[in-house]
């Protein structure tokens, strides 16, 4: 029998892409493309500003950009919860 090779990569996103989108969105700073610029890999940090954005407001799937919003949206949120007790 040949051995299958497990290509299963977890990913650092929530399967639930409307949830986390909705997420985003409700906890998101006025400011976040910068944020989530730095959260970038190293080898994607040359993605321009206005494509974050775009990612965000369209929903285009690009799960580096993804996880990198909803890290800057946990972030947010959790400021938010500490200055509001």
């Amino acid at each position: 029998m040949a051995k299958l090779i497990n290509n299963n990569t977890t990913e650092d996103i929530h399967l639930n892409i409307p949830k986390t989108f909705a997420f985003i969105h409700a906890n998101l700073p006025e400011k976040y493309a910068r944020e989530a610029k730095e959260l970038l890999p190293a080898d994607k940090q040359n993605v321009d500003l206005a494509y974050i954005r775009q990612v965000k407001k369209d929903r285009i799937k690009n799960i580096d950009i993804i996880n990198a919003l909803y890290r800057v949206a946990q972030r947010n949120k959790s400021e938010k919860e500490k200055s509001n007790p």
